[in-house]
């Protein structure tokens, strides 16, 4: 005769307060490391464009100790890169708009992606890009023409979506050949390209 064996089997997991407890020490984490996280990238978006723009005042120095002047300058070497035209045929583009003195940061970055915009003029009155620009039939335009290239001058602003700076913890950044390096909070005063206000500072 067999005797019957009697097994029982043990059961283990989280109770529902256990889980709730988890749940909430899971969301204070967050919460802290989130606000570190952002200023991080926050920072590193500014050291990028600070980078680049350094990057650019260098190459114009180049440029007019070769030129004996900023006129003409054109950063799309600097910025080169070779596309697929559709054909098979690789055509070289440049992240840098020569037509503006425009170039979005991160280099390459379009769209949502984009965090900041150096733009790059001469210095003199009107503010107008350094590249030289031409007619249809060869001459230079008005615009062009005006420009001495004596001077130069570099805004670097950050993305805005709605009119307002994505980043509103972060800083514009202008920079001349004159010596002015500063830096500011506050909007659309870089593009004026003569300070930063008053509220702005040096970097």
């Amino acid at each position: 005769m067999k005797k019957s064996v009697d097994v029982t089997y043990s059961q283990s997991g989280f109770t529902l307060i256990e889980l709730m407890i988890a749940l909430v020490v899971m969301a204070i984490i967050a919460a802290i490391a989130y606000p570190n996280y952002t200023q991080y990238m926050e920072r590193r978006d500014l050291a990028i464009a600070r980078q680049e723009a350094l990057r650019i005042a260098a190459e114009l120095e180049r440029f007019k100790a070769k030129n004996f002047s900023y006129k003409g300058f054109d950063a799309s070497y600097v910025y080169a890169y070779q596309e697929d035209n559709g054909s098979g045929t690789m055509v070289a583009k440049s992240y840098y708009d020569p037509a503006t003195g425009k170039l979005n940061l991160p280099v390459g970055a379009t769209g949502t992606a984009v965090k900041y915009t150096i733009t790059l003029v001469d210095g003199g009155s009107g503010y107008k890009p350094l590249t030289i620009a031409k007619n249809n039939d060869g001459t230079e335009t008005s615009d062009s023409a005006s420009v001495k290239g004596l001077t130069w001058a570099m805004s670097v602003e950050r993305a805005k979506e709605g009119g307002e700076p994505k980043q509103p913890r972060n800083f514009d950044l202008l920079l001349t050949n004159l010596g002015i390096r500063c830096m500011t909070k506050t909007k659309n005063t870089v593009t004026g390209y003569t300070g930063c206000g008053s509220e702005g500072k040096s970097w």
